[in-house]
């Protein structure tokens, strides 16, 4: 046998005839096993506060200090997986919204875009120009007037809710440092006329008989849907879909879109005003008039898409590649 205490080799026997332990009353450490850890050092025994802190129970710690309830983590932040931590940081969003950056960068990509969005917008505005034509020519106070009148105010609006369609494209090609070609443009537009025309015709319809009723449900339905067509534009949803995005989206920030349709609609009076008192003949006014309509309406086409831009950016922490990448 081998003395377990040290490791004399011997005849069996109850006594180690080298040191004399007892073998089988041994309770030290055997042969090989490392060595009993030290006494703690006495001035590690005690706890660091003064006054004794009650344990956790489960909450171990390699200090003798005081145990957070909320089993603290090294970072001293919230425990994973609590929805504290699964939130995103306040600093993670990016951009901003406000009704002078949002019609800065507006007017900005409108007009280095001019050519392709003009014409983008005469192609919507086609069937409302038709129809004044119509107008014009025929007999005043004739029954074709009367329903060719209140065939103009609807297209109008279905003609402006289209343009956005179509150059929602071209202005997320801007934002990602893209040429926005007349042909890619109108192709998405056209590619996308059937859907964006349901939703154009039910969002005119419902802010139509709202301003009927009452104006001021107009205007929260018209601020509450600003950015529905972009959104059906660019997300492929349907048109309740698209309608409870928008609702979404501008939900906390509707001061701030008021703000920006209530500009556009001051430069739309304004021009029309304006128009009234430099065209001497109806001839001109009419040019005139298309003229401005080409312009005001393409400038709050854009309008829309960057404010849909700008929501997706605050609200989702998205930025313009990841809202294009449905273009590619």
């Amino acid at each position: 046998m081998i003395c377990p205490k040290c490791g004399f080799e011997q005849p069996d026997s109850p006594e180690c005839m080298r040191c004399g332990v007892i073998v089988g009353r041994y309770k030290g450490t055997g042969l090989g096993a490392p060595p009993p850890p030290p006494p703690p050092s006495p001035l590690l025994a005690g706890p660091v506060f003064e006054s004794p802190v009650p344990a956790l129970a489960g909450a171990g710690t390699v200090y003798d200090g005081p145990v957070s309830t909320g089993g603290g983590t090294v970072y001293q932040g919230p425990p994973p997986g609590s929805p504290a931590a699964a939130a995103p940081a306040l600093g993670t969003l990016r951009g901003s919204f406000g009704v002078g950056e949002v019609l800065g960068q507006t007017f900005s990509i409108y007009f280095s875009n001019l050519l392709p969005f003009t014409l983008l917008t005469a192609f919507a505005l086609a069937p409302a120009y038709a129809l004044v034509f119509l107008v014009g020519r025929a007999p005043q106070a004739s029954a074709l007037v009367i329903v060719s009148s209140l065939l103009l105010g609807l297209v109008s609006i279905l003609s402006s809710n289209i343009a956005t369609g179509a150059i929602t494209f071209g202005v997320f090609q801007q934002l990602r440092g893209k040429d926005a070609s007349i042909v890619e443009c109108l192709g998405r537009g056209l590619s996308l006329l059937l859907p964006v025309f349901g939703l154009a015709f039910v969002q005119s319809l419902g802010i139509g008989i709202a301003m009927l009723a009452c104006l001021v449900p107009g205007i929260l339905l018209a601020v509450r849907w600003a950015v529905s067509i972009p959104a059906a534009v660019t997300e492929g949803t349907g048109i309740s879909d698209s309608i409870e995005r928008s609702t979404y989206l501008t939900d906390g920030l509707r001061w701030d879109v008021f703000g920006v349709l209530f500009v556009l609609g001051l430069i739309q009076v304004g021009s029309v005003f304006l128009l009234r008192l430099v065209a001497g003949n109806p001839t001109l006014l009419l040019l005139l008039t298309g003229v401005k309509d080409l312009l005001v309406v393409g400038l709050s086409a854009t309008a829309s898409a960057v404010m849909y831009y700008r929501l997706r950016s605050l609200k989702e922490s998205i930025d313009v590649d990841q809202i294009a990448s449905v273009f590619t």
